[in-house]
């Protein structure tokens, strides 16, 4: 049987992942390579020509699909443009210009009959995005909630296992190449708006805006959080989560007290961990490798093994394709959602503070479940609060409420609880 033919835009290391593993390989044929420096030393030798100009690929009647690990925006969403016009199918790992341009590519995927694989753009080594495509067709996903940032979950790991503050644990993971130099994209949870974006096509048929995604980073969490975390019973993750509800989707990203007894809580270093909810199934997870040379590159060389298998049959492009619309998805007001709340807050230590705390809690209709305050240090407390379930617009209408009061000296942390299935 002919190999199929290939073409790889980016040759950086998960281009070098990919190469490795198409060498172990059948039915695959890597043609040429496209980078931005042919010069450049690398890990690896490529089996193949390599050029700087990318339309060579894009052009060449024999290549019949195109793998895109160069990243970024730009020029990545022109090239992928061009290349779905010329009918070539697409293996990509780029979840940015998917959450920012995947409407328009699916739809133009779909006019020209070739399909886009993206198993590598969330969660890298886990099937994540084939098991919600095709693993779970009986089912109507309720939601998807994880752990999708392998940075980010380093570094909360690295702060509650040694007790370090942030910058001392980004320090630390960026030394051992978990964070990049700019960490910007990892810490303030962009890349979670991304996969997000991409999960909320999957699950229910629209891309999110990224920019509209609800999204909060973890720069701000502390030692003390964990501390005060752990003697609730929860461990704070970064988790990313996508569900319908009335008025539209829920979808947002921020750090969250995890219950102890939860497997999310027990993912830890750089892994990722992804709970799915169908109406069918009940509580799916998945745990594993979320980036990384090997992990990122399995998922490619999968898709296109998968892609290899299928095509030479007729109208396969359709099966495969996501059915995703080409309108952007309606998110529902952030002050709708309701789950329980932890908030630490430093007041001065007079009486009567945790009775005026009581009292603007309950004109806002927040049902406090446990309270502690710690040691008094310089006629300053620390009061560490768990409520029951209520909406986001009410909590922060207390916060409002309490920063007007001359006891509060800071709100040191609000973070929601995690509860399965809300």
């Amino acid at each position: 049987m002919a190999k199929v033919v290939v073409g790889m835009l980016g040759f950086g290391t998960v281009g070098t992942g990919v190469i490795r593993l198409l060498g172990e390989t059948s039915g695959l044929h890597l043609k040429r390579v496209a980078v931005k420096n042919a010069s450049k030393k690398r890990a690896l030798t490529a089996p193949c020509p390599v050029t700087e100009n990318p339309m060579e690929l894009i052009d060449d009647p024999e290549i019949e699909v195109i793998i895109e690990v160069m990243g970024g925006e730009h020029p990545a969403l022109e090239l992928l443009r061009a290349a779905i016009e010329k009918r070539k199918h697409i293996v990509t790992a780029n979840k940015e210009v998917l959450a920012k341009h995947g409407p328009e590519l699916f739809k133009l995927a779909a006019a020209k009959g070739v399909a886009i694989f993206f198993e590598a753009s969330v969660a890298g080594g886990i099937p994540l995005i084939s098991t919600i495509h095709k693993g779970l067709e009986a089912n109507k996903i309720m939601q998807v909630t994880g752990i999708l940032n392998g940075t980010t979950n380093f570094i909360l790991s690295s702060m509650e296992e040694k007790s370090e503050d942030f910058q001392t644990a980004l320090a630390a993971a960026q030394a051992l190449g978990f964070a990049e130099a700019d960490p910007t994209s990892d810490i303030e949870a962009h890349d979670v708006a991304y996969k997000l974006s991409i999960l909320t096509a999957l699950a229910f048929g629209s891309f999110a805006r990224a920019e509209e995604i609800y999204r909060k980073g973890i720069s701000s969490i502390s030692p003390e959080d964990f501390r005060q975390a752990k003697e609730f019973g929860y461990r704070i993750k970064l988790l990313g989560s996508t569900s319908r509800k009335s008025g539209g989707l829920d979808v947002r990203v921020l750090p969250t007290l995890v219950p102890l007894s939860h497997p999310l809580a027990n993912v830890s270093g750089a892994n990722n961990g992804i709970v799915v909810q169908g109406n069918a199934v009940g509580e799916l997870m998945m745990i594993g490798p979320g980036a990384g040379e090997m992990p990122t590159a399995s998922a490619i060389v999968g898709d296109l093994v998968n892609l290899a298998t299928a095509l030479k049959l007729p109208d396969f492009a359709s099966y495969f394709q996501a059915a995703v619309s080409s309108e952007w998805a309606k998110l529902s007001d952030p002050g709708d959602w309701v789950c329980p709340y932890y908030l630490r807050l430093y007041v001065h230590d007079h009486p009567g503070v945790i009775g005026q705390i009581g009292t603007i809690f309950g004109s806002h209709g927040l049902s406090i479940r446990s309270i502690i305050q710690h040691g008094v240090d310089d006629g300053h407390a620390s009061v560490t609060i768990v409520t029951h379930a209520v909406k986001e617009a009410n909590m922060q209408a207390a916060i409002q409420d309490l920063s007007k009061k001359e006891f509060l000296k800071r709100m040191a942390a609000c973070l929601p609880i995690y509860v399965s299935g809300n």
